[in-house]
C-alpha cells in the first residue's frame, strides 16, 4: 500500500510537470504573431494550470479525502457557518463587482492576463495564468473579460474570509467549548474583514491582494498543529506546504511572510517554552530569506554567472550555465541525499519550493515572443536576473544609511547591465550605489531620501527647520508619527473605528464625532463610522487570547507583526505617496479580525451567564452589518465604467497611426486595456514617458504591433540596445543653436568631438548646446534644454520627430507634457484632452488650441454619461481630480476660446452641453464650476450661473465652517474657491454668511 501511494505520487508528479513542458513548449513555438494563438491563450494555458495543480493531487492523501463527508457530519455547525460566510461575502462582491476595469495596476493586470503578457515586476505569472482561465468564462465576449477576472478577485477573496472563519474557529477552541459561541465569534470576525474598508476594496477588482491572502490563509490552515500528525504524514504535509509555498510566491510575493506564522501554529498545543516559540519564529524568518533572497533572486544571478563565464569565455551555447547549475545541484543533492538520510526531508522540500517557481518560466517565454507589454523584457538570462532582482526600482537603506542631508562620498558600481549581442553577452552599463559621509550615516535610517519634496515633509513631522541637521531622535519621530502613526496606525483605525473620508490623508474618526449627515452638500460617501466597536472588540480578543492560550496567542501577534508593523519597517516608505497604501497591509487586518472573532467569544468569559450566547450571536451579526452599512455607498462599484469610457474618448482623440506619450498609471493602463482586451484603437501606439528612458521600451517603437506599424529611430544600436546615451549633459561649447540632424550622424559615428573624458576617466557624450534646430518637411522648429542635461527619453522623442517626421501624428498628455525638459510646449496644440506636436509656433509661449478638433473630441467622441448616475461614487483622488475636474476645465477653456473669436453660439453651446453632462449634484463643486458660472453670466444666463455659484459656495462655506468649528488648519484651497465665488454672488443671505465667515478667519 506504501508502495502504491509512492508510485500514486510519483506518477501525478511526473505527468504533472510532463504536462507544464509540454504547455511551455506549445507556448514557445505558437506561430501566431507575439504568441497570441490557441496554442498560448487556449491549450497552453489549460494544459500549464493542470501541470502545475497535479502534484498537488499527487501529496493529498486519498485516505483523507474519503474522511471528507464524515468530516462535514461532524462537524455541521463549523461547515455551515463556513459556507455561510463565504457566500454572503462572495454574493455582496458579486453584487458590487466594478463592471469593467479599475485604474491603478488593476487595467494593466487584466491586459497583462488576458493575453499573457509581462506586467512590471515581480511579475505574479501564477496570478495572471488564472486571470486568463477566468477570462475565458467571457466566451469571446471582450467587454465581459474585465467583470471575470475582477471575479477571480471576489472568489479568492471570499475564500479568505472562509479561511479565517476557520481559524478563529480553531483558535477560539483552545479558550471556548461552547459551538454556539465559537460560531457566532468566528462568524462576527469573519465578516468583519469581509466588509472592512481595504479588503472590500480590493475584492471587486482585478488585484492579487484576494489571491495573495487567500494563499496566506491556506499555508496557516494547512500547518495547523502539524505536530500531532504522525511522522508519514507529517512529510507529506512539509511537502505539500513547501510545493505550494512556491506557487504562492508566484501569486504574490507577499504570501511567504506567513511562513513564521506556519512553524509556530504547527506546534499546535505543545506546551508553550520561549525557547520553542524562538526557534520556530527563527525557522520561519530565515525561511522567508532564503525563499526571497536565494530562490527567486540569487539562483537567477548564479545561473547568469555561471552562463556569462561559459558563453563568453569558452564560446559555450546560451543557457549553458543553466543546465550546468541544474547538473551541480542535482550531484550535490545525490550526495547528501545518500550520505544524509536524516536530511532528506529538507533536500525535497528545498526542491519543491523551487518547483513551485515553475510558472516564471511561462513569463520568460512569453516575454520572448515581444508582446506587447513586456515591461523590463525578461526573455534572456541577461534581463531575468535584473527583473527578478526589481534592479530598475531605488534601493532603501533598512538597518544602515545616510540622513536625508548626507553628501555623497563615493559613487561605485553595484551591478552591471548586459544585453545579448551577436551571441554573447556585452556589457552596456552598470548600476551605481552610492556611499554617503561617515558621520551622516546612521543605524535604522527612516528619513534618508534627499528628494526635495520628502526632505520638506521630513523637516514637517519632525519639527526640523531648514539648515538643521537632523538626528537619530528625528529618525525614531518620523518613523514613530508618520511611518507607524499616519502610514499604518492610521489605515488600521480606517478599517476597524472610522474613516473621515477618500481624500487622501484623511484621518480615522473618533466615535464622539457621531454619524455624518448623508444630506449634507460636503457629505462624503466615504465617511464611515464604526464608533470603534471592532477595534474594542480585537482589543479585548487579544487581551483574552494573551491570557489564556498564550501559544496561539503567540501565532496571532506574529501573523499581525509581520503583515503589519515589521512589514513598515521592511518597506521603510518614503513619504508623498501618489495614493493610499492601506492595501499593502491587508494581512494584519485578517489577523486583526481573527481577534475580533475571539473578543465577541470573550463575552462568554467575562459574563457569566448562559444567556451571554444570546449578546455574542447579536454582536456578531450586528457589527458587520454595520460595517456593510456604512460602506456599502463607497464600495459599490457595480455600474462605475467612467475610467474607460474616459480611456476611450483619449484614444479615439488621436489621428490615425499616431504615438501617444502619457506619465503614470492611470493615465496609461486603462489605454492597454482598452487596446489589448476590447482590441480599441490599436493603430495608436501608447508609450509610458517614464519607461521611455530604458532601451527595451524605446526598442518596442520598432516593432509593429496590431495595426501599428513599425517606428524608424535613427540612433538604434541593435535589437538589444537603443544607444549609450545615459544622459547627454550639456557642456554650451557652442552660442548658436545645433543642426539636429546632424548632431544625431556625429552621435551616431560615435564622434570623439562629442566626448569628455570625466573624473574615474570614463568618456560620455555631451551635448554642445541647449539651443536646438530640428528641420523637417514642414520647416525649422527651435526649441531649447530646460535643464542641464538631455534625458534619454527627450533624446528618443527627438529622434523619433526626426527619423518619422509629420508622417506620424505626435501626442502627449497633461502629464507627460509637463515632465519634459525640453520647452515643446508653443509647439503644441491641445485637441481636447491631448496636445499634438505641430510644426507651428505659437505667438504666446503656452500651448496652441485647435478649437474644432478640440470640439469634436470634447463632445462628439466623448461619453460622459455615467457621470449622471447619482448612485455611482466617483472618489475625490481618482475621478474628481484627476479625470473629471481637468475636463471641466478643458470645456472652460474651449468655452473661453470661442467667445474670444466673438462666437457666442458656439461657446453657449459648449456651455449648455457642459452643464447638462458634467455638473451634477452629486459630484463635488471644484473652481471649475466658479468658471463656469461666470461664462453664464458673460452668456445672460443668470439662472444657471447663480445655480453654480450658489452650490460651490455652499459647499466650501460648510466645509471652512466645519474646519474652524473643529479647529482643522484651514484649507488653502477651500478658501481660494470660496474667495472666487463670492463676488459673483447674487443672494444676499449668502453676502452676509460670506462676509460674516471673512470676520471668524480674520480673528
Amino acid at each position: 500500500m506504501k508502495i502504491n501511494a509512492i508510485n500514486r505520487k510519483g506518477i501525478y508528479f511526473i505527468i504533472g510537470f510532463a504536462l507544464q513542458l509540454v504547455a511551455l513548449l506549445m507556448m514557445a513555438l505558437d506561430p501566431e504573431p507575439h504568441g497570441f494563438g490557441m496554442l498560448t491563450l487556449g491549450v497552453g494555458s489549460i494544459v500549464l494550470m493542470t501541470g502545475i495543480l497535479l502534484p498537488v493531487f499527487g501529496m493529498v492523501s486519498i485516505r483523507s479525502m474519503d474522511e471528507w463527508p464524515a468530516y462535514f457530519k461532524k462537524e455541521p455547525l463549523q461547515n455551515a457557518g463556513l459556507l455561510i460566510v463565504f457566500f454572503t461575502s462572495f454574493i455582496t462582491y458579486l453584487l458590487t463587482l466594478e463592471p469593467t476595469a479599475s485604474l491603478w495596476d488593476c487595467s494593466e493586470m487584466i491586459a497583462a492576463a488576458y493575453k499573457l503578457q509581462v506586467p512590471h515586476t515581480p511579475g505574479t505569472p501564477l496570478t495572471l495564468l488564472m486571470g486568463r482561465l477566468f477570462s475565458m468564462l467571457a466566451l469571446g465576449d471582450v467587454t465581459r473579460v474585465a467583470w471575470y477576472v475582477n471575479l477571480m478577485s471576489a472568489f479568492f477573496s471570499a475564500g479568505a474570509v472562509g479561511f479565517t472563519f476557520l481559524i478563529s474557529w480553531y483558535l477560539g477552541g483552545k479558550l471556548f467549548k461552547n459551538q454556539r459561541v465559537l460560531f457566532a465569534g468566528s462568524f462576527g470576525g469573519a465578516l468583519c474583514l469581509a466588509f472592512s474598508d481595504s479588503f472590500w476594496f480590493s475584492a471587486v477588482e482585478a488585484e492579487t491582494y484576494g489571491p495573495s491572502i487567500f494563499c496566506m490563509m491556506l499555508l496557516i490552515w494547512l500547518s495547523k498543529e502539524g505536530s500531532k500528525l504522525s511522522e508519514t504524514d507529517q512529510q507529506k504535509r512539509i511537502k505539500l506546504l513547501s510545493y505550494l509555498t512556491g506557487l504562492s510566491y508566484c501569486v504574490h510575493p507577499m504570501c511567504i511572510l506567513v511562513l513564521p506564522v506556519c512553524f509556530l501554529i504547527w506546534r499546535g498545543n505543545m506546551s508553550f517554552n520561549w525557547k520553542s516559540i524562538a526557534i520556530s519564529f527563527g525557522l520561519g524568518v530565515a525561511s522567508i530569506l532564503i525563499i526571497s533572497k536565494v530562490v527567486a533572486v540569487d539562483l537567477f544571478e548564479w545561473i547568469f554567472r555561471l552562463d556569462l563565464l561559459l558563453v563568453n569565455n569558452w564560446y559555450f551555447p546560451f543557457y549553458s550555465g543553466l543546465f550546468l547549475l541544474a547538473l551541480l545541484v542535482a550531484s550535490i543533492t545525490f550526495i547528501v541525499w545518500n550520505k544524509f538520510p536524516v536530511s532528506r526531508i529538507v533536500v525535497t522540500s528545498a526542491m519543491l519550493v523551487i518547483a513551485g517557481f515553475t510558472p516564471y518560466i511561462m513569463l520568460f517565454v512569453r516575454s520572448a515572443q515581444h508582446p506587447p507589454i513586456n515591461e523590463f523584457s525578461p526573455s534572456n538570462l541577461a534581463k531575468i536576473k535584473p527583473y527578478m532582482n526589481r534592479e530598475s526600482y531605488p534601493s532603501r537603506p533598512l538597518l544602515y544609511g545616510p540622513y536625508f542631508d548626507a553628501q555623497i562620498d563615493e559613487v561605485s558600481p553595484k551591478a552591471k547591465s548586459y544585453i545579448v549581442n551577436e551571441g554573447r553577452y556585452e556589457e552596456v552599463g552598470e548600476i551605481s550605489t552610492y556611499h554617503y559621509q561617515d558621520d551622516r550615516m546612521t543605524i535604522l535610517p527612516r528619513i534618508y531620501s534627499n528628494d526635495h519634496n520628502h526632505m520638506e515633509t521630513y523637516r514637517k513631522w519632525t519639527n526640523l527647520s531648514v539648515g538643521e541637521k537632523p538626528r537619530f531622535g528625528d529618525n525614531l519621530t518620523f518613523m514613530w508619527k508618520y511611518q507607524l502613526g499616519h502610514m499604518y496606525g492610521r489605515y488600521m483605525m480606517w478599517n476597524f473605528a472610522g474613516r473621515s473620508s477618500d481624500v487622501q490623508h484623511a484621518e480615522w474618526l473618533t466615535p464622539w464625532k457621531g454619524l455624518a449627515n448623508r444630506s449634507a452638500i460636503d457629505y462624503n460617501r466615504a465617511n464611515n463610522q464604526y464608533f470603534m466597536i471592532p477595534i474594542l472588540l480585537g482589543l479585548l480578543g487579544f487581551i483574552i487570547q494573551s491570557k489564556k492560550d498564550r501559544n496561539g496567542f503567540m501565532t496571532q501577534l506574529s501573523f499581525f507583526l509581520i503583515t503589519g508593523v515589521l512589514l513598515v519597517m521592511y518597506l521603510n516608505g518614503t513619504p508623498n505617496e501618489p495614493r493610499e497604501r492601506d492595501y499593502i497591509y491587508v494581512g494584519s487586518y485578517v489577523a486583526f479580525s481573527i481577534w475580533i472573532g475571539l473578543g465577541i467569544m470573550s463575552l462568554s468569559h467575562i459574563v457569566k451567564n448562559k444567556k451571554v450566547v444570546y449578546l455574542s450571536a447579536f454582536i456578531a451579526f450586528c457589527v458587520p452589518a454595520w460595517m456593510f452599512y456604512q460602506n456599502l455607498d463607497d464600495h459599490n462599484r457595480s455600474n462605475r465604467t467612467f475610467q474607460i469610457d474616459h480611456a476611450r474618448n483619449v484614444l479615439n482623440s488621436c489621428d490615425e497611426g499616431a504615438v501617444l506619450f502619457t506619465g503614470a498609471d492611470n493615465d496609461t493602463f486603462p489605454l492597454w486595456y482598452l487596446q489589448e482586451v476590447e482590441d480599441f484603437r490599436t493603430d495608436v501606439r501608447v508609450m509610458v514617458l517614464s519607461y521611455f528612458n530604458a532601451d527595451w521600451y524605446i526598442n518596442q517603437l520598432s516593432r509593429a504591433y496590431y495595426d501599428s506599424p513599425p517606428f524608424n529611430l535613427t540612433l538604434k544600436y541593435n535589437e538589444n540596445q537603443y544607444g549609450p546615451y545615459e544622459p547627454l549633459y550639456i557642456r554650451e561649447v557652442m552660442n548658436s543653436p545645433i543642426s539636429w540632424g546632424k548632431y544625431m550622424d556625429a552621435l551616431k559615428a560615435d564622434n570623439p568631438q562629442l566626448k569628455v573624458k570625466n573624473a574615474s576617466g570614463d568618456y560620455y557624450h555631451f551635448l554642445p548646446s541647449k539651443q536646438i534646430s530640428l528641420t523637417t518637411s514642414k520647416g525649422p522648429i527651435d526649441f531649447s534644454v530646460k535643464a542641464n542635461y538631455l534625458a534619454k527619453n527627450e533624446l528618443a522623442i527627438l529622434d523619433l520627430l526626426y527619423s518619422n517626421g509629420w508622417d506620424r501624428p505626435i501626442y502627449f498628455n497633461y502629464t507627460s507634457m509637463n515632465s519634459i525638459n525640453i520647452d515643446i510646449q508653443p509647439y503644441l496644440s491641445q485637441e481636447g484632452m491631448i496636445y499634438k506636436w505641430t510644426p507651428h509656433r505659437s505667438s504666446s509661449e503656452g500651448t496652441q488650441m485647435n478649437l474644432e478638433k478640440s470640439y469634436e473630441n470634447l463632445v462628439k467622441n466623448a461619453d460622459y454619461s455615467n457621470l449622471a448616475n447619482e448612485d455611482i461614487y466617483f472618489n475625490q483622488e481618482d475621478y474628481e481630480a484627476r479625470m473629471i475636474a481637468p475636463i471641466k476645465f478643458a470645456f472652460n477653456q474651449l468655452i473661453r476660446s470661442y467667445l474670444e473669436q466673438d462666437n457666442r453660439r458656439r461657446a453657449e453651446e459648449l456651455a449648455n452641453f457642459a452643464y447638462q453632462k458634467l455638473y451634477f449634484e452629486h459630484l463635488k463643486p471644484s473652481y471649475a464650476d466658479v468658471q463656469l458660472g461666470h461664462v453664464f453670466l458673460l452668456l445672460k444666463r443668470e439662472k444657471e450661473s447663480e445655480e453654480l455659484i450658489n452650490r460651490v459656495f455652499l459647499y466650501y462655506y460648510d466645509r471652512l465652517s466645519l474646519q474652524l468649528a473643529s479647529a482643522e488648519a484651514i484649507s488653502r484651497n477651500d478658501l481660494l474657491v470660496l474667495q472666487e465665488s463670492a463676488p459673483l454672488l447674487r443672494d444676499t443671505n449668502l453676502i452676509q454668511k460670506y462676509q460674516k465667515l471673512v470676520s471668524k478667519l480674520s480673528n
